[in-house]
């Protein structure tokens, strides 16, 4: 295979594949491509020393290109002239030129494939940003390390959902409940999606419920600042430590508390820790932090009970349903993973 004078354009203009310029450099280093280089060199002699006999006081300054791409183009300019010994510098000035383009191919070599492989890299970095999950089954809790250095100590039954290129777009999907502990960033700010309700922070560490059929999401804030927005009617809130912003799905609102964040963080600690919580939600708490499933027999259904309490750390479920039966007034049967429940 031959190339031509164009065909060398093309390589230095970048628009050569990879393998297309691989062959063309195997063939510029072979005896046939070599003649047809130097002919290509005599050509341009040809045409400059014509061009200097035609015209010589109008003749304007040539211009040839040895290196052309996207990044860099080098030039050398030369005037035509009728004088011999000029004339033979000018022919010197042409071998130079050949010279230097060899040494500009070979280099030419090594930024052709360095540019192609840093695009490659760049293309399959984009195509391969693939979606990551994390998730806690029930019975179970996880301290979760994300990419940035930031962790989540991730509660029973929840997930988190978030892309490989986590570093320059910190954006986490929340299902259950998670206490994040962020790395402070301020060119990328750390956000944690949850429904309709989007928490956004810097450095800090908050805590985030947020349960499917709970009627509510609850975000409280341990160290720092959070700015806590509902996408709905882009209402907004910031909370300080100590405080907890609650949104409601009955009416769409945002609604900022001061709690104590010792009881809301308690979950980690193994520690359950309920305030006037109505006594459905404790059931569906109680599947989720033992693993267990509670069915309701008898004529009587659940009682709209609030109930209050803290038990020490990783109690048994047989003394925590000994302690919510004196105020509810039940009897309970636990059959492996089954709980069976009958109120009086």
């Amino acid at each position: 295979m031959s190339y031509s004078k164009q065909d060398i354009d093309r390589f230095f203009e970048g628009k050569l594949s990879k393998k297309e310029a691989k062959d063309f450099l195997n063939w510029l280093d072979s005896p046939a491509g070599e003649a047809t280089y130097n002919a290509i060199i005599e050509d341009v002699w040809s045409d400059e020393l014509k061009n200097t006999d035609e015209a010589p006081e109008k003749a304007d300054p040539h211009i040839f290109v040895i290196a052309k791409n996207e990044h860099q183009t080098k030039q050398i300019s030369f005037s035509p002239t009728k004088n011999p010994k000029d004339r033979s510098k000018t022919i010197w000035t042409l071998t130079g030129i050949a010279a230097t383009l060899v040494l500009l191919l070979s280099a030419s070599y090594v930024f052709y494939f360095d540019s192609l492989s840093n695009d490659s890299v760049d293309t399959i970095a984009a195509i391969e940003v693939k979606t990551i999950e994390r998730l806690t089954p029930r019975g179970n809790k996880k301290i979760i390390s994300l990419p940035d250095g930031s962790t989540v100590v991730l509660n029973a039954d929840s997930k988190l959902t978030y892309d490989s290129d986590f570093t320059q777009n910190r954006t986490i999907n929340l299902e259950g409940e998670g206490f994040f502990d962020v790395v402070r960033d301020e060119e990328y700010p750390f956000k944690v999606i949850t429904n309709n309700i989007t928490t956004t922070a810097l450095g800090t560490s908050f805590n985030i419920k947020a349960y499917d059929g709970n009627p509510s999401i609850q975000v409280t804030l341990a160290t720092g600042k959070v700015r806590v927005e509902n996408s709905l009617d882009k209402n907004l809130l910031e909370i300080q430590p100590g405080e907890a912003v609650y949104f409601s799905e009955e009416d769409n609102s945002l609604e900022k508390q001061n709690v104590d964040v010792s009881n809301v963080l308690s979950w980690k600690d193994g520690i359950l820790h309920f305030e006037k919580t109505p006594f459905n939600l404790i059931i569906e708490d109680l599947e989720r932090w033992y693993g267990v499933e509670f069915k309701v027999i008898g004529s009587k259904k659940i009682p709209e009970y609030k109930c209050s309490g803290t038990f020490k750390p990783h109690e048994y479920l047989s003394n925590v349903l000994n302690v919510l039966s004196y105020s509810v007034d039940f009897d309970y049967t636990i059959d492996g993973d089954e709980v069976i429940l009958e109120f009086n």
